[in-house]
């Protein structure tokens, strides 16, 4: 049985994280689990598929806390972030964010659409686009 949230606690939906978003609340269940990866000076990565009811999203822990995460743990993360990573959006946690493993295998989730599959523009490359639009007429 999945702990439930603090009181006034709000859990944004996957399907509404928009890139840029810091700060908030989420529960999610982990489908998948990517190996790690290191970077270049040495940060070890832990990459997820995870979802709820609305949608997927690709996860990345940086650190240990990635060590104990499983496929099918409920987790619940407050101050969340979503991210643009090369135009992708992914979900990772704040540097004071905390990871919670609040159940496993008993959450109603969707894995389409998953909303680190879809193309993101920042304002800034929208606004050159709509120029350059407005240029050809």
């Amino acid at each position: 049985m999945a702990i439930p949230p603090k009181l006034g606690q709000q859990l944004v939906p996957i399907a509404k994280f928009k890139p840029s978003m810091r700060g908030f609340d989420c529960e999610v269940i982990v489908l998948e689990t990517a190996m790690p990866t290191t970077t270049r000076d040495g940060q070890i990565i832990h990459t997820f598929l995870v979802a709820d009811k609305t949608a997927s999203i690709i996860m990345n822990i940086w650190g240990n806390d990635g060590k104990i995460i499983r496929n099918g743990d409920i987790i619940r993360i407050e101050g969340a972030e979503a991210k643009l990573f090369k135009g992708f959006m992914q979900l990772t946690t704040s540097r004071f964010g905390k990871l919670k493993r609040v159940g496993e295998d008993t959450m109603l989730f969707r894995e389409t659409p998953n909303v680190s599959e879809m193309q993101w523009v920042t304002e800034e490359e929208s606004r050159s686009i709509g120029s350059a639009e407005e240029g050809r007429k």
